[in-house]
């Protein structure tokens, strides 16, 4: 499509009701993201100077556990709160967490193993409660056309919260970047309200099964839709969080200190730079020309092709330009398509469903990582590289789920156009 088209879509897009309100999505998702690559670079050179790749991925595994107590009290609390008044409770809540950690870390006490743990569970709630209030917005249709704006947003944030982190971070130091990071996270909350009157709900199921202690994870063993799409999110974060357990071992084999947060900066910026390229010129169009579960199958195919490609050239200087392929596509793409197979349900079915897949279920990748890290290294004795090897053989496994989740989000899909919502068998 010429740049003439391109703007002219854009431009129709942007003028309509749902198009200023995406606006306002764009900009908090730009925000969020700008404060998170501030702290990323900070938690890896907190926990890897002085410490382990080891370490790292058992503070990963940790992460799951967490999650899993608190999706029961985030379904109570989305009974509650609705749209911007949840968004505007977890983000504060969150804000006042990383001024704890700034006074904690400014008296010297060592923060590296927590803050990474937080961290990772402030990565999955605060951006999973964001996309469910978007979710909450948009129909299918209307999500389809306009969530990749969104994610654009949401692109620049990371990419130019990566780029301050990377020239600041000498100059402001560990807890200035911090500081920083509160100071988007409260503007996010100032911006103005999304206008839920105008909400997509219509013939939609109004059964409250959140009633069930563990609702979320109960919901996703209810709906067969569902299961698919966890499984899904198991295998992917299982082959990204073990890949970031093999960058790891390779940058604490040749670098020390400083070097590891400078290096982290300069690798989450080049992620950055390419993901906001991916969202803005290949999302759109790929979902034009093979559809949301095409864009689904091929993410997989390239996967198992870059870990191929590692098994040949195992060393940090290629491995990085993978892992900067695999990231920025999985923030780009993977992401974004993630966010649209929720939108064919209903209300509680995609709230619950989304926090337990976007908490637990995401994380739970991590916990498998973590013991199957233990088993290569420190049972089998065998080296980290070995690990690519294993990744390779989780790519053919995806692949064979995103076939079947690409079908029924395809039936799905055509339900919620016919009756204003997708049964749940």
């Amino acid at each position: 499509m010429k740049i003439g088209g391109l703007l002219k879509t854009f431009w129709a897009d942007m003028n309509s009701p749902e198009g200023k309100e995406t606006f306002r999505f764009a900009l908090r998702l730009f925000l969020i993201l700008f404060a998170y690559y501030l702290m990323k670079p900070v938690r890896e050179g907190l926990i890897l100077d002085g410490g382990s790749a080891e370490i790292r991925s058992y503070a990963l595994a940790a992460q799951a556990t967490v999650l899993l107590m608190l999706v029961p009290f985030y379904s109570i609390l989305i009974r509650r709160l609705h749209g911007d008044r949840l968004f505007h409770w977890v983000t504060m809540f969150l804000a006042g967490n990383i001024l704890l950690f700034y006074f904690a870390g400014s008296v010297g006490m060592h923060i590296g193993v927590l803050f990474f743990i937080w961290l990772g569970i402030f990565s999955v709630v605060q951006i999973s409660q964001f996309w469910t209030m978007v979710s909450d917005y948009h129909s299918v249709e209307k999500g389809k056309q306009l969530t990749s704006y969104i994610a654009i947003g949401g692109s620049l944030g990371a990419m130019i919260g990566a780029m301050v982190a990377k020239f600041m971070y000498i100059q402001l130091g560990t807890y200035g970047l911090m500081l920083v990071a509160i100071a988007m996270l409260v503007i996010a909350v100032l911006v103005p309200s999304t206008d839920f009157t105008r909400k997509r709900e219509s013939h939609e199921s109004k059964e409250e099964s959140i009633q069930h202690l563990l609702g979320g994870l109960k919901r996703v063993m209810d709906v067969p839709y569902l299961r698919w799409i966890a499984v899904s999110v198991v295998l992917l974060n299982l082959i990204n969080s073990t890949g970031e357990f093999i960058l790891a071992d390779f940058v604490t084999a040749e670098k020390h200190g400083e070097e590891i947060g400078a290096f982290y900066a300069t690798f989450y910026l080049y992620v950055n730079i390419a993901t906001l390229l991916l969202q803005a010129f290949v999302v759109r169009p790929l979902y034009q020309v093979v559809g949301v579960g095409g864009a689904l199958i091929g993410l997989a195919v390239i996967n198992l092709s870059m870990y191929l490609s590692v098994l040949f050239l195992p060393f940090l200087a290629w491995f990085t330009i993978v892992k900067i392929a695999d990231n920025s596509i999985d923030y780009s793409v993977a992401n974004t398509t993630k966010q649209i197979l929720f939108l064919p349900l209903d209300r509680f079915t995609r709230y619950e469903g989304m926090l337990a897949i976007n908490t637990f279920f995401t994380r739970f990748g991590d916990l498998i990582q973590g013991g199957m890290i233990y088993l290569t290294i420190n049972f089998a004795g065998l080296p980290p590289v070995y690990l690519v090897g294993t990744n390779v053989v989780l790519c053919l496994l995806w692949l064979l789920v995103t076939i079947k989740v690409s079908r029924k989000f395809k039936c799905r899909s055509q339900q919620a156009e016919e009756h204003g919502y997708a049964r749940l068998d």
